[in-house]
């Protein structure tokens, strides 16, 4: 998995990245970002706190579902 930014122009994404073709045919997740709507980043360290806070409540869950 990799992330990439693009522009959209008609019914296509534009990228910088010309190895794209490697990923052809396979599922994409798009995400459109408003530009008159500001957005905040959030640091990897806090990315991957949350990440791992969900995977260990789903972890849980599927503990207590197999009881």
């Amino acid at each position: 998995m990799f992330a990439i930014t693009g522009i959209i122009q008609g019914n296509t994404i534009l990228t910088d990245y010309s190895s794209l073709e490697y990923y052809n045919g396979r599922k994409v997740i798009i995400t459109v970002l408003e530009d008159d709507k500001p957005y905040h980043t959030v640091s990897d360290e806090k990315l991957f706190a949350i990440s791992d806070s969900l995977i260990d409540q789903n972890k849980q869950a599927y503990q207590e579902l197999a009881k």
